[in-house]
Parts: C-alpha cells; structure tokens; sequence
C-alpha cells in the first residue's frame, strides 16, 4: 500500500522548484510551492537533494515546466470560451490552486490522485501552516477498485457542462489498454467540448543517442522505484487512439512546437529532449 507521494511526483516538484534556482529568465513555470511541498524547508535543503538524487538534468527541468505551462495556456483560453471546472488527473505535488489566484475566483479546481497520495499530500500542507482554496477539491480515485469514469461522476463535477483535463507525467505509467480506457471514461462521462491536454513519451527506440540515454536512464530509474514505465507512442498512434475514445479537434504540440514557443532566444541552454511529446483534443 502506498503510504505517500510517489517518488516520481516528488522528484518533479523538485525538477520545478529547481528551475527557479538555477535556469536564467523568463522563467517558464513560476512554482514557488513546489519545493514545499516536497518536504523541502530551505533552498539550500533542495539543492542537496538535487545533489543526492543526482538530478541536476535541465532536459528534465524543460520537461516539467514546459509541460504545466503549456496545459495552464491552453487552460486560459478555456476559461476566456467559459470553461469553469478543471481536472488534474494524476495530480501529485501539483500546485495550480495555490499560485494561480486570479482563475481561481471563478474556477472549481479537481485534483485526482491516489488516495493515500492525496492523503500525504494534504498533511504536507497543513504542516505548512497553507490554507487551501475553497474552490479547489480532492476526488482519491483507486483504480484498482474503480474506475475513472465512476469516480468523475461521483466527484461532484457538474458532467453537463465542459471540463478541461490535464494528464501529465501520466500515460507512460499506464498500459496501453488502461489509457484507452482513461480516454474512453472521459468522452463518455464528460459534455461535449470537454478538453484534454495530455503528455506521452515517444518509443525509446526512435530516440537519437543522447535522448534516448537519458530516456532509458529515466525509465530504469522509475522501474528501481516500482514505477515503471508502460506505455510509449508515436504522434501518430496517441492521435488514433484518441479519435477512437470519442475526441475531435486533435493537434500535436512536439518538440519543435514546444521549443519554439517557450525554448527560442533562451541564454540558459534549456532543450527538450526527443521523447517530449504533446497532444490536446476535444470530446466530440
């Protein structure tokens, strides 16, 4: 049984508290709570851990950041076309609700995770002496006793009106059959125009050497932490199998997309490396 935060949800607080102390500006994801959250009292705490976990990667400091800035943009168009509730599947140590005050005056925020993760996470908070918003909500979802469709529509979401997903740090943990079934439950439980943005990672094997090194070094690292990674996809294929769910309106956000956008005129050096892949996409 769990009894905390995944290891991987800690270390991607970590990554993105780290960007902050070591990557130049803009910053891509301004996360002053993550560090917090992840058991951290000081900068000088962090940087230790950074050092003990041997997680000075800044490909992975992009990843992180690049990822939760891109769903957050597109979220805020969904909230300008009134889309007021927003689901983070798989939320971790995510900390939206709490540094994004301006849509929280008019958003319902739904984290969805493990129960004892959600659990762990929560007292981590209240330890810090940090109120939570009334506007966001906790939906503990286990899946090995239910599904996600059962658990949206016991959630206190109101299913007739649109709902924005992001899933990210997620599908490579999950069978193919499993994120099929997770697309499945939310075009079916959700209205139409419901949103998702979902990051996935590209077959190893596609990868050029210095990506796909790092890849492999990640997905071993996840499998030493009983977290291991299941599920990879070409562009190609998510785009399928999404269409297949009941979604529409599909457009791929890559590498050179993301880079272009949030990467160009940088003076840090930040990359992506090749395995980054995005998708956003609409319950038809």
């Amino acid at each position: 049984m769990e009894k905390g935060p995944s290891r991987t949800a800690v270390r991607t607080a970590i990554h993105r508290a780290a960007h902050l102390l070591l990557d130049g500006n803009p910053k891509i994801l301004t996360d002053t709570f993550a560090g917090a959250f992840a058991g951290y009292a000081s900068d000088a705490d962090l940087l230790r851990a950074l050092e003990t976990l041997k997680l000075f990667e800044p490909r992975m400091r992009a990843v992180v950041t690049v990822r939760n800035r891109y769903a957050e943009d597109e979220l805020a168009d969904a909230f300008r076309r009134g889309v007021t509730q927003y689901v983070i599947l798989g939320a971790g140590l995510d900390s939206f609700a709490y540094r994004r005050s301006e849509p929280m005056a008019s958003v319902q925020v739904v984290e969805i995770d493990h129960p004892a993760s959600q659990a762990w996470k929560r007292a981590r908070i209240a330890e810090l002496g940090i109120a939570p918003p009334s506007r966001l909500h906790h939906l503990p979802i286990d899946f090995e006793r239910q599904t996600l469709g059962e658990g949206l529509a016991a959630g206190g979401l109101d299913l007739k009106i649109p709902v924005f997903f992001a899933v990210l740090g997620v599908a490579q943990y999950l069978t193919k059959g499993a994120l099929s079934q997770m697309l499945r439950d939310i075009a079916e439980t959700t209205a139409p125009g419901s949103e998702l943005v979902m990051q996935f990672v590209a077959p190893l094997e596609s990868l050029e050497t210095s990506d796909a090194a790092l890849a492999y070094a990640l997905a071993n690292r996840a499998t030493e932490s009983g977290e291991r990674w299941l599920g990879f996809y070409e562009p190609a294929e998510m785009e399928r199998r999404l269409h297949e769910a009941g979604f529409g309106a599909i457009s791929q956000f890559g590498r050179e997309l993301a880079s272009e956008r949030y990467l160009r005129n940088r003076t840090d050096g930040l990359t992506l490396p090749g395995y980054f892949q995005m998708i956003k996409a609409q319950v038809r």
